[in-house]
Protein backbone atom coordinates (compact mmCIF):
# COMPACT_ATOMS: atom_id res chain seq x y z
CA UNK A 1 0.00 0.00 0.00
CA UNK A 2 1.34 3.82 -1.14
CA UNK A 3 0.74 5.92 1.97
CA UNK A 4 0.26 9.72 0.80
CA UNK A 5 -0.05 13.10 2.98
CA UNK A 6 -0.73 15.34 0.12
CA UNK A 7 -2.81 14.72 -3.48
CA UNK A 8 -0.45 16.57 -5.40
CA UNK A 9 0.71 14.89 -8.54
CA UNK A 10 -0.49 11.30 -7.70
CA UNK A 11 -1.17 9.12 -10.56
CA UNK A 12 -3.30 5.99 -10.14
CA UNK A 13 -4.68 3.82 -12.38
CA UNK A 14 -8.61 4.31 -13.13
CA UNK A 15 -9.12 5.24 -9.27
CA UNK A 16 -12.21 3.44 -7.45
CA UNK A 17 -12.27 5.92 -4.50
CA UNK A 18 -14.12 5.73 -1.28
CA UNK A 19 -13.78 8.31 1.48
CA UNK A 20 -14.71 9.20 5.48
CA UNK A 21 -12.91 9.50 8.78
CA UNK A 22 -12.74 5.46 9.11
CA UNK A 23 -12.33 6.18 13.08
CA UNK A 24 -12.80 2.77 14.20
CA UNK A 25 -12.38 0.86 10.89
CA UNK A 26 -15.37 -1.51 11.83
CA UNK A 27 -17.04 -4.02 10.26
CA UNK A 28 -19.36 -1.51 8.64
CA UNK A 29 -16.55 0.19 6.91
CA UNK A 30 -14.91 -3.80 6.31
CA UNK A 31 -17.77 -3.98 3.93
CA UNK A 32 -17.12 -0.64 2.40
CA UNK A 33 -13.36 -2.00 1.74
CA UNK A 34 -14.82 -5.64 0.41
CA UNK A 35 -16.94 -3.58 -1.59
CA UNK A 36 -13.68 -1.06 -2.88
CA UNK A 37 -11.62 -3.74 -3.47
CA UNK A 38 -14.43 -5.80 -5.86
CA UNK A 39 -15.12 -2.96 -7.65
CA UNK A 40 -11.53 -2.43 -8.02
CA UNK A 41 -11.19 -6.02 -9.61
CA UNK A 42 -14.24 -5.65 -11.77
CA UNK A 43 -12.82 -2.36 -13.08
CA UNK A 44 -9.39 -2.90 -13.32
CA UNK A 45 -8.34 -0.27 -11.45
CA UNK A 46 -7.04 0.73 -8.17
CA UNK A 47 -8.04 1.38 -4.52
CA UNK A 48 -7.59 4.54 -3.03
CA UNK A 49 -8.86 5.60 0.57
CA UNK A 50 -9.42 9.04 1.16
CA UNK A 51 -9.52 9.93 4.81
CA UNK A 52 -8.82 13.22 7.33
CA UNK A 53 -6.36 13.74 9.77
CA UNK A 54 -6.73 15.05 12.58
CA UNK A 55 -10.25 13.71 12.82
CA UNK A 56 -12.77 16.76 11.54
CA UNK A 57 -14.60 16.92 15.47
CA UNK A 58 -11.30 18.02 16.47
CA UNK A 59 -11.30 21.10 14.11
CA UNK A 60 -14.98 21.76 14.02
CA UNK A 61 -16.01 21.54 17.55
CA UNK A 62 -14.83 22.45 21.04
CA UNK A 63 -15.99 19.05 22.56
CA UNK A 64 -13.72 16.54 23.39
CA UNK A 65 -13.88 13.53 21.29
CA UNK A 66 -12.09 10.64 22.17
CA UNK A 67 -10.96 8.66 19.33
CA UNK A 68 -11.15 4.85 18.82
CA UNK A 69 -7.88 3.95 16.16
CA UNK A 70 -4.84 6.42 16.22
CA UNK A 71 -3.64 7.20 12.73
CA UNK A 72 -1.12 4.28 13.10
CA UNK A 73 -3.31 1.61 14.00
CA UNK A 74 -5.72 2.88 10.89
CA UNK A 75 -2.61 2.78 8.42
CA UNK A 76 -2.19 -0.61 9.54
CA UNK A 77 -5.57 -1.97 9.04
CA UNK A 78 -6.19 -0.68 5.91
CA UNK A 79 -3.01 -1.77 4.68
CA UNK A 80 -4.07 -5.58 6.22
CA UNK A 81 -6.77 -5.06 4.15
CA UNK A 82 -5.55 -4.70 1.19
CA UNK A 83 -5.52 -1.42 -0.02
CA UNK A 84 -3.39 -0.12 -3.04
CA UNK A 85 -3.25 3.83 -2.16
CA UNK A 86 -4.13 5.64 1.04
CA UNK A 87 -4.50 9.33 1.11
CA UNK A 88 -4.51 11.42 4.83
CA UNK A 89 -5.57 15.00 4.13
CA UNK A 90 -4.69 17.55 6.72
CA UNK A 91 -8.21 18.37 7.70
CA UNK A 92 -8.59 22.38 8.36
CA UNK A 93 -10.85 24.86 8.37
CA UNK A 94 -10.33 26.04 4.82
CA UNK A 95 -10.79 22.23 3.89
CA UNK A 96 -13.90 21.99 5.83
CA UNK A 97 -15.20 25.12 4.45
CA UNK A 98 -15.21 23.65 0.67
CA UNK A 99 -18.77 22.66 -0.45
CA UNK A 100 -19.64 19.27 -1.56
CA UNK A 101 -19.46 20.43 -5.25
CA UNK A 102 -16.21 22.17 -4.71
CA UNK A 103 -14.75 19.00 -3.42
CA UNK A 104 -15.61 16.54 -5.36
CA UNK A 105 -14.46 18.97 -8.67
CA UNK A 106 -11.24 20.28 -6.88
CA UNK A 107 -10.02 17.04 -5.14
CA UNK A 108 -11.71 14.14 -6.42
CA UNK A 109 -11.83 14.92 -10.03
CA UNK A 110 -9.15 17.41 -10.74
CA UNK A 111 -6.70 15.87 -8.66
CA UNK A 112 -7.57 12.27 -8.20
CA UNK A 113 -8.86 11.82 -11.57
CA UNK A 114 -11.74 9.20 -9.92
CA UNK A 115 -13.65 6.82 -12.47
CA UNK A 116 -15.36 5.27 -9.88
CA UNK A 117 -17.05 6.52 -6.19
CA UNK A 118 -17.96 3.81 -3.45
CA UNK A 119 -20.37 5.95 -1.20
CA UNK A 120 -21.63 4.35 1.90
CA UNK A 121 -25.72 4.75 3.03
CA UNK A 122 -25.36 7.52 5.73
CA UNK A 123 -22.27 9.51 4.50
CA UNK A 124 -22.01 12.91 4.50
CA UNK A 125 -18.76 15.36 3.38
CA UNK A 126 -18.38 18.98 2.57
CA UNK A 127 -19.09 22.15 4.04
CA UNK A 128 -21.78 21.65 6.87
CA UNK A 129 -22.41 17.83 6.05
CA UNK A 130 -24.49 18.80 2.87
CA UNK A 131 -22.99 16.24 0.46
CA UNK A 132 -25.19 13.39 0.05
CA UNK A 133 -25.89 10.55 -2.10
CA UNK A 134 -28.66 12.34 -3.55
CA UNK A 135 -26.98 15.72 -4.33
CA UNK A 136 -23.75 13.39 -5.66
CA UNK A 137 -25.81 11.65 -8.23
CA UNK A 138 -25.78 14.42 -10.73
CA UNK A 139 -22.29 15.22 -9.77
CA UNK A 140 -21.49 12.11 -11.48
CA UNK A 141 -23.11 12.90 -14.31
CA UNK A 142 -21.50 15.84 -14.87
CA UNK A 143 -17.71 14.96 -13.85
CA UNK A 144 -18.47 11.69 -15.57
CA UNK A 145 -17.60 9.23 -12.92
CA UNK A 146 -19.75 5.76 -11.49
CA UNK A 147 -21.55 6.72 -7.96
CA UNK A 148 -21.92 3.69 -5.72
CA UNK A 149 -24.27 3.49 -2.93
CA UNK A 150 -23.73 0.64 -0.02
CA UNK A 151 -26.54 -0.02 2.67
CA UNK A 152 -26.06 -0.32 6.28
CA UNK A 153 -24.47 -3.64 8.31
CA UNK A 154 -25.96 -4.04 11.06
CA UNK A 155 -25.58 -6.27 14.20
CA UNK A 156 -29.03 -6.70 15.96
CA UNK A 157 -28.20 -2.79 15.07
CA UNK A 158 -26.69 -0.38 12.92
CA UNK A 159 -23.44 -0.42 13.49
CA UNK A 160 -21.21 3.05 13.99
CA UNK A 161 -18.33 4.55 15.50
CA UNK A 162 -20.80 6.42 18.30
CA UNK A 163 -21.90 2.87 19.56
CA UNK A 164 -18.68 1.55 19.85
CA UNK A 165 -17.54 4.52 21.47
CA UNK A 166 -20.89 4.27 23.88
CA UNK A 167 -19.81 0.51 24.38
CA UNK A 168 -16.01 0.76 25.74
CA UNK A 169 -16.94 3.80 27.77
CA UNK A 170 -19.16 1.44 29.74
CA UNK A 171 -16.67 -1.71 29.48
CA UNK A 172 -18.87 -4.07 26.89
CA UNK A 173 -15.82 -4.65 25.28
CA UNK A 174 -17.41 -8.09 23.83
CA UNK A 175 -19.80 -6.08 22.28
CA UNK A 176 -17.42 -3.21 20.86
CA UNK A 177 -15.56 -6.18 19.28
CA UNK A 178 -18.38 -7.21 17.54
CA UNK A 179 -19.18 -4.25 15.52
CA UNK A 180 -15.17 -3.35 15.09
CA UNK A 181 -14.70 -7.12 14.04
CA UNK A 182 -11.55 -7.42 15.78
CA UNK A 183 -10.45 -6.66 19.06
CA UNK A 184 -10.12 -3.23 20.60
CA UNK A 185 -6.49 -2.33 21.66
CA UNK A 186 -4.53 -0.07 23.47
CA UNK A 187 -0.55 0.72 22.63
CA UNK A 188 1.57 2.62 24.77
CA UNK A 189 5.11 2.66 26.73
CA UNK A 190 5.51 0.57 29.59
CA UNK A 191 6.56 3.44 32.59
CA UNK A 192 7.49 2.83 36.24
CA UNK A 193 4.79 3.00 39.13
CA UNK A 194 4.19 2.20 42.61
CA UNK A 195 5.69 -1.47 41.83
CA UNK A 196 3.24 -2.71 44.35
CA UNK A 197 1.96 -5.36 42.40
CA UNK A 198 5.44 -6.72 42.25
CA UNK A 199 5.71 -7.28 46.50
CA UNK A 200 1.65 -9.20 46.08
CA UNK A 201 2.88 -11.82 43.44
CA UNK A 202 1.15 -9.70 40.67
CA UNK A 203 4.00 -7.66 38.60
CA UNK A 204 2.42 -5.09 36.43
CA UNK A 205 2.92 -3.00 33.28
CA UNK A 206 2.02 0.70 33.95
CA UNK A 207 1.32 1.78 30.51
CA UNK A 208 1.59 5.28 29.11
CA UNK A 209 -0.98 5.13 25.97
CA UNK A 210 0.86 7.00 23.28
CA UNK A 211 -2.36 8.92 21.96
CA UNK A 212 -3.57 11.26 23.90
CA UNK A 213 -6.90 11.33 22.18
CA UNK A 214 -7.00 6.98 22.39
CA UNK A 215 -10.33 6.03 23.80
CA UNK A 216 -9.66 3.96 27.51
CA UNK A 217 -12.33 1.90 28.11
CA UNK A 218 -14.56 2.12 31.35
CA UNK A 219 -13.04 1.38 34.68
CA UNK A 220 -12.64 -2.54 35.38
CA UNK A 221 -10.44 -5.63 34.97
CA UNK A 222 -9.83 -6.94 31.72
CA UNK A 223 -8.58 -10.33 30.25
CA UNK A 224 -6.47 -9.09 27.02
CA UNK A 225 -3.86 -10.66 24.63
CA UNK A 226 -0.47 -8.82 24.93
CA UNK A 227 2.15 -8.42 22.50
CA UNK A 228 5.71 -8.07 23.53
CA UNK A 229 8.09 -8.00 20.80
CA UNK A 230 5.95 -9.52 18.16
CA UNK A 231 4.76 -12.04 20.80
CA UNK A 232 1.24 -12.67 22.29
CA UNK A 233 0.93 -13.77 26.01
CA UNK A 234 -2.11 -14.19 27.97
CA UNK A 235 -2.67 -10.79 30.13
CA UNK A 236 -5.21 -9.17 32.60
CA UNK A 237 -5.11 -5.55 32.97
CA UNK A 238 -6.67 -2.86 35.48
CA UNK A 239 -8.18 -0.46 34.45
CA UNK A 240 -9.50 2.61 36.85
CA UNK A 241 -7.88 4.29 40.35
CA UNK A 242 -7.00 1.58 42.58
CA UNK A 243 -9.11 1.91 45.34
CA UNK A 244 -7.88 -0.66 47.76
CA UNK A 245 -4.45 1.00 47.45
CA UNK A 246 -5.01 4.79 47.42
CA UNK A 247 -8.24 7.36 46.93
CA UNK A 248 -6.53 9.52 44.35
CA UNK A 249 -8.93 9.54 41.26
CA UNK A 250 -6.30 9.77 38.49
CA UNK A 251 -6.82 7.02 36.37
CA UNK A 252 -4.46 3.83 35.89
CA UNK A 253 -4.00 1.08 33.07
CA UNK A 254 -1.90 -1.72 34.70
CA UNK A 255 -1.25 -4.53 32.53
CA UNK A 256 -0.26 -8.19 34.15
CA UNK A 257 1.90 -10.03 31.80
CA UNK A 258 1.00 -13.94 33.25
CA UNK A 259 3.69 -15.85 33.76
CA UNK A 260 6.24 -13.35 32.18
CA UNK A 261 9.41 -12.62 34.05
CA UNK A 262 11.46 -9.95 33.14
CA UNK A 263 12.18 -6.31 32.57
CA UNK A 264 9.46 -4.18 31.04
CA UNK A 265 10.60 -0.65 31.63
CA UNK A 266 11.16 1.70 28.58
CA UNK A 267 9.44 -0.91 25.97
CA UNK A 268 6.03 -0.79 24.16
CA UNK A 269 3.65 -3.40 24.20
CA UNK A 270 -0.05 -3.44 22.36
CA UNK A 271 -2.88 -5.19 24.20
CA UNK A 272 -6.38 -6.40 22.47
CA UNK A 273 -9.51 -6.44 25.13
CA UNK A 274 -10.99 -9.59 25.10
CA UNK A 275 -13.54 -9.30 27.87
CA UNK A 276 -14.53 -7.84 30.73
CA UNK A 277 -14.18 -10.28 34.05
CA UNK A 278 -15.22 -7.54 36.76
CA UNK A 279 -15.67 -4.17 38.10
CA UNK A 280 -13.32 -2.16 39.96
CA UNK A 281 -13.72 -3.04 43.30
CA UNK A 282 -12.87 -2.13 46.95
CA UNK A 283 -11.31 -4.40 49.11
CA UNK A 284 -11.13 -4.59 52.98
CA UNK A 285 -7.30 -5.71 52.51
CA UNK A 286 -4.24 -6.37 50.51
CA UNK A 287 -5.14 -10.16 50.96
CA UNK A 288 -8.62 -9.95 49.75
CA UNK A 289 -7.52 -8.53 46.81
CA UNK A 290 -4.48 -10.85 46.06
CA UNK A 291 -7.38 -13.51 46.69
CA UNK A 292 -9.35 -11.92 43.75
CA UNK A 293 -6.55 -11.63 41.61
CA UNK A 294 -5.87 -14.87 41.52
CA UNK A 295 -9.45 -16.10 40.87
CA UNK A 296 -9.01 -12.89 37.52
CA UNK A 297 -5.95 -14.81 36.28
CA UNK A 298 -7.29 -18.04 36.34
CA UNK A 299 -10.18 -16.45 34.15
CA UNK A 300 -8.30 -14.97 31.69
CA UNK A 301 -6.28 -17.58 31.13
CA UNK A 302 -9.63 -19.87 30.25
CA UNK A 303 -10.71 -16.79 28.33
CA UNK A 304 -7.27 -16.29 26.53
CA UNK A 305 -7.30 -20.04 25.41
CA UNK A 306 -10.32 -20.19 23.95
CA UNK A 307 -9.78 -16.54 21.97
CA UNK A 308 -6.37 -17.51 20.58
Amino acid sequence: MKTYKDIKDIAINRPVVTMGTFDGLHIGHLHVLSQLKSLTRKYDGESVILTFWPHPRKVLNSGDIKLLNTIEEKIDLFERNGIDHLIILDFTEELAALTYEDFVKEILVDKLKLEHLVFGYDHRFGKNGEGTFEKLQPLAGKYHFKLHKLDEVRVGHAVSSTRIRHALQYGHVSEANKMLGYPYQLAGEVVKGEQLGRKIGFPTANLKITCVYKLIPGNGVYACKAYLNGTSRPAMMNIGVKPTINNQQVRNIEVHLIDFKGDLYGQHITVELIEKIREETKFPSLNDLVDQLKKDRVQSLNIFSQNN
